[in-house]
């Protein structure tokens, strides 16, 4: 059955070592998603806004990975980061887009940084010495 959703997952594998989730699916597609694209591409509404003017870009991401995927009914699954985000939960129909659709959509990310004066590294916040 597939909940609302045109395609669903046969298998999920985490590659840590490559920081990729890789999702085998029903239709026989295989995307491998890096962790920090499904980090900046998170559907809540914290990052995505209740409407497109509300969404942010998610800037310094880069290295992120993931610390947990718990499913979600059969619709989904919830992924929690390293640097903490955990609201975000990828339907199979966002997932299945987002494989889909992830040279376009990250092409458009990078260039939404650029326009921004953003970046993918994360900031290095100076400690200061005290002696």
């Amino acid at each position: 059955m597939s909940y609302g959703s045109e395609h669903i997952p046969n298998e999920i594998r985490q590659k840590s070592q490559e920081q990729r989730l890789q999702i085998t699916w029903d239709s026989g597609e295989i995307f491998s998603y890096p962790m920090e694209y499904l980090r900046v591409k998170c559907p809540c509404a914290d990052c995505c806004g209740h409407t497109p003017d509300q969404a942010k870009l998610i800037d310094g991401k880069q290295g992120v990975t993931i610390q947990s995927l718990l499913p979600v009914g059969r619709y989904a699954l919830k992924i929690a980061f390293s640097d903490g985000h955990d609201s975000g939960v990828f339907s199979w129909s966002t997932l299945f887009d987002l494989g889909l659709q992830q040279e376009r959509y990250w092409q458009e990310y990078l260039e939404a940084l650029q326009a921004a004066k953003k970046r993918r590294k994360p900031s290095i916040i100076p400690i200061a010495v005290v002696s």
